[in-house]
């Protein structure tokens, strides 16, 4: 027995990898998993981790441990050797391991796409099981709300994250520029892991409570009468997927802003509740039932010109998830404009005029996605049809709140505090006798 435990304390060299608090959080996990003994048997493990995961997945860290002996008890360093394999080791080490733990349990011993997909799949839905075990106060802001957890959104989630692994002949060696780009499973992976195996992660303080890390952002600013019906199109999944994809300032918290379900179909509506509230997201679900969006990086204000930079994408929910990046090609990320002679007057984001990757006509209700679009990389039509009715449209704030920077001690004109009602003036093609007296006053 003692040949046996320093033969699985050899599997790691020592806890060099882990910091402090690591390894003191793993110690009395351990300790706590075998109930005081020195080592811990399959059915310790069972008990601790069932509901934690996907069964596939329990299956497969199990096998990992046990697969050689059912019987056996593994000791303190067998049982962190998962945890610094998958979420500490360098990254060509991590894709070894993987590929290792997933030839396994192959019938034949070749890995394929459709293996590692799965395998991501069980990762993202292990994920969601194991923040709603918690209670996790992020994840809960949004499953208070109605918001679904979609398995046909976990698969396309699955699928979206896999989707370069597919242009590759020979899976094995692609496996390691697959998982080297896809910066979202490793996010993913990593904060299971952490959360697995009760590891505290960077956290955040939430009024008098504090959240630890977490890549669901937190839902704030739904109105209290809308939060037990509210008209959102989006699911668990697709939260999770457009929020791994901002860059990490912004993913910490989505503020509510406009929805077609509470707001109306108005432009005017739109535009006076996304103007100066910052970076947003925009989710539009087309009466095909095709569900797109943007991320607008820069605060949105009206005028003929494009705003913006290259942080902005956009992205396709259904009937696949995909994101569109920057091709730095040219800067037309944002646009918005009304009462416009002649330049077109609604939203846009990326390609040109009369050709955007996504438009929002002013005359609410109708908007068009171009074939092509040389703002985004491989980019392709959202919209099931080029010219589209809109079914629905949501706006959300991300990041931290937007603070307006106004001239110290100067009162903001009616004009700039009811944007709606100046927008409505515009589209009703009222002319703004006082546009520019502000200007010329401060020329006095």
């Amino acid at each position: 027995m003692g040949n046996r435990k320093c033969k699985e304390r050899s599997e790691i060299s020592d806890e060099a990898v882990l910091s402090h608090e690591e390894r003191h959080c793993l110690q009395r996990m351990f300790k706590s998993l075998c109930h005081d003994h020195s080592a811990c048997s399959k059915e310790d493990l069972r008990e601790h981790w069932q509901h934690s995961m996907e069964r596939g997945l329990l299956t497969l860290f199990e096998d990992y441990f046990f697969k050689s002996d059912p019987e056996k008890s593994i000791y303190y360093d067998t049982f962190i050797s998962l945890f610094v394999k998958l979420a500490k080791d360098p990254c060509d080490e991590k894709v070894k391991f993987m590929v290792s733990l997933l030839k396994q349990n192959s019938s034949d011993g070749a890995l394929t796409v459709s293996n590692i997909t799965e395998y991501v799949k069980d990762i993202i839905s292990s994920y969601i099981i194991i923040l709603t075990v918690m209670d996790h106060i992020m994840l809960k802001s949004w499953m208070t709300l109605g918001t679904e957890i979609s398995d046909s959104k976990l698969v396309l989630m699955a699928q979206s994250l896999c989707q370069n692994l597919e242009k590759e002949e020979n899976v094995e060696e692609g496996i390691a520029r697959w998982f080297g780009l896809c910066s979202q499973f490793q996010k993913l992976q990593t904060s299971f892991l952490y959360h697995l195996y009760h590891i505290p992660q960077e956290g955040m303080t939430h009024g008098d409570e504090s959240a630890e890390y977490c890549l669901f952002p937190l839902c704030k600013g739904v109105p209290p009468q809308h939060k037990l019906v509210f008209p959102s199109v989006l699911k668990v999944p697709d939260v999770l997927f457009v929020n791994t994809l901002l860059p990490s300032a912004m993913q910490h918290q989505w503020r509510f802003c406009f929805s077609t379900g509470i707001h109306g179909e108005s432009f005017a509506k739109m535009l006076g509740l996304i103007v100066d509230k910052g970076p947003t997201v925009i989710i539009i679900k087309d009466k095909n039932g095709n569900v797109f969006g943007g991320f607008a990086s820069e605060n949105w204000t009206v005028g003929p010109n494009f705003q913006g930079d290259e942080k902005s994408f956009l992205f396709s929910l259904y009937p696949e998830m995909r994101v569109f990046e920057s091709t730095g090609y040219n800067s037309h990320y944002q646009y918005l404009s009304v009462q416009q002679q002649t330049l077109p007057n609604g939203l846009g984001m990326g390609g040109q005029f009369e050709y955007f990757g996504i438009w929002l006509d002013a005359e609410f209700g109708k908007g068009h996605c171009s074939e092509t679009c040389t703002t985004y990389r491989n980019y392709k039509m959202l919209s099931a049809t080029k010219h589209f009715e809109v079914d629905h449209v949501e706006v959300w704030g991300v990041g931290p709140e937007f603070e307006k920077k106004d001239t110290e001690g100067e009162r903001p004109s009616i004009r700039e505090r009811d944007l709606e009602a100046k927008a409505m003036l515009q589209l009703a093609g009222k002319t703004l006798h006082s546009e520019g007296m502000d200007d010329n006053a401060d020329e006095a």
